[in-house]
């Protein structure tokens, strides 16, 4: 009795210390993911900021409603209301990325004014990078 007493004792131990030691292995994985979804998050901010400033140009600019067609940000208002909110202020997006170096934003100099370039006869779709 006193051999099973033993052996099931050091199993238990084993498990325990075997769960502890994944649990520390999953904890670590998740902070690992934390950088991450900031990141994620930060795109997606941005992202929207510019769906925004492009559904906002598009009446009065024929490349920006080409654009907005294009990529169908006008469903993706219908779909997600409160990000493409057009009276909300382009700073409802935290920017969970602050520790990134401006040059990472992509902010254009303010002297830059939008382009006046007609809109092409056929819409062709926009080059990709």
């Amino acid at each position: 009795m006193l051999i099973f007493l033993l052996g099931s004792g050091a199993l238990t131990l084993y498990q325990v210390m075997s769960l502890e030691d994944r649990l520390d292995r999953t904890t670590q994985a998740i902070d690992n993911l934390d950088g991450k979804v900031k990141r994620a998050e930060y795109e997606k901010g941005k992202f929207f900021k510019i769906a925004r400033g492009v559904l906002r140009l598009a009446p009065k600019d024929p490349n920006a409603d080409q654009i907005a067609v294009y990529y169908k940000l006008k469903e993706l208002q219908g779909a997600e209301p409160v990000l493409m909110n057009l009276d909300t202020p382009s700073d409802f997006v935290t920017n969970a990325a602050s520790s990134q170096p401006s040059s990472l934003t992509n902010s254009a100099p303010e002297s830059m004014s939008p382009a006046t370039n007609p809109a092409p006869a056929s819409p062709a779709p926009p080059a990709s990078q």
